[in-house]
């Protein structure tokens, strides 16, 4: 049996739900924004690690340029206050039908490396493949996302890949619950990371999503955080 087809706010919620809960990539998913149609995150997270804590902040917006064109930004910023260590500038083309059940569509970008001094350094070619689609249980509507992120480096001996997958669900009006799983690999290893999250609608348009993230790999690092996800 067809699903069917999810309430309009779960659906302005889903499309952000991919890529907020992530600081780096800038991706807007497999559901496009709507022709002037804009989101704007901004996620505050404290990171425990071997050598102490250490506090990162980062911004993220989208805007609907056509149904299928969506323009994305992002930026962030190290440990080190009020110093850019990542920014990011791409397109997303949405492939499948607009009422499709499985969403699919493209990502291309560029951005730039985090160094130790965060000075933006050298430019790095970004494509992504995303898919998405929405589902209705017992429990309430729900969506799953995946996304398939390579990156090109001149100051990587081969290409950075990003694999990212998230499942959320909508238990009662006005609250989210989300579980992401990712994996990254460039020159310096491989990288696996775990975060559940809740989400509540502070009022329309207008939600604060908490998390938690945890590193699978050798430093096991926790971080905390809090994203404010807007959309007009």
């Amino acid at each position: 049996m067809r699903p069917r087809v999810l309430p309009s706010a779960l659906r302005r919620a889903l499309a952000a739900a991919a890529l907020a809960l992530v600081a780096d990539p800038a991706q807007s998913g497999a559901w496009p924004r709507e022709p002037g149609g804009g989101f704007v995150s901004a996620r505050a997270d404290l990171e425990t690690t071997h050598s102490g804590p250490a506090a990162s902040f980062g911004l993220y917006g989208e805007y609907g340029l056509t149904r299928r064109l969506t323009l994305v930004g992002q930026f962030s910023n190290s440990d080190q206050p009020f110093t850019v260590s990542r920014a990011a500038i791409g397109l997303t083309f949405a492939l499948s039908p607009l009422d499709a059940v499985n969403r699919f569509a493209i990502g291309l970008g560029v951005s730039t490396p985090p160094d130790l001094v965060g000075v933006m350094t050298q430019t790095r070619l970004e494509t992504s493949l995303h898919w998405g689609r929405g589902f209705e249980s017992r429990f309430g509507g729900g969506w799953v996302t995946a996304t398939a992120r390579v990156l090109f480096a001149r100051d990587e001996a081969k290409p950075i890949t990003d694999f990212y997958g998230l499942v959320g669900l909508r238990p009662a009006e006005g609250w989210m619950t989300m579980l992401s799983a990712s994996r990254f690999e460039d020159g310096e290893g491989v990288y696996y990371k775990v975060s559940p999250s809740v989400g509540y609608e502070l009022r329309d348009e207008l939600w604060i999503v908490p998390n938690l993230s945890q590193e699978l790999t050798d430093d096991r690092s926790t971080s905390v955080g809090v994203s404010i996800w807007f959309s007009f």
